[in-house]
């Protein structure tokens, strides 16, 4: 009976923590993936499996920090992306 509810406890910690907008998981693709063309692509990826979590203020975070977080693999792609995300963030906290 322990180990049920240990499992089920443990998964929805996990559940819980994959629907989140964690700017240190962006900040880690930063500085553990050296190739920027790999690096580039994971944090498009990133942006778009945590859009709709993120706030306006993680936006800004992440915006702030690009240029040093990016490196050689910061693009207008990715730029556009925090854009449109910031953009609809602060559409979500008005309502």
């Amino acid at each position: 009976m322990r180990w049920l509810i240990l499992l089920l406890l443990l998964g929805l910690v996990g559940a819980v923590a994959k629907s989140g907008c964690h700017v240190r998981e962006f900040y880690g693709i930063a500085y553990t993936v050296h190739n920027p063309t790999e690096r580039h692509q994971e944090m498009v990826a990133w942006l778009d499996r945590n859009a709709p979590y993120c706030k306006a203020s993680d936006y800004m975070v992440i915006w702030n920090n690009l240029a040093e977080w990016a490196g050689t693999a910061d693009s207008t792609q990715i730029r556009a992306k925090v854009v449109h995300g910031y953009k609809d963030a602060l559409e979500r906290e008005k309502k």
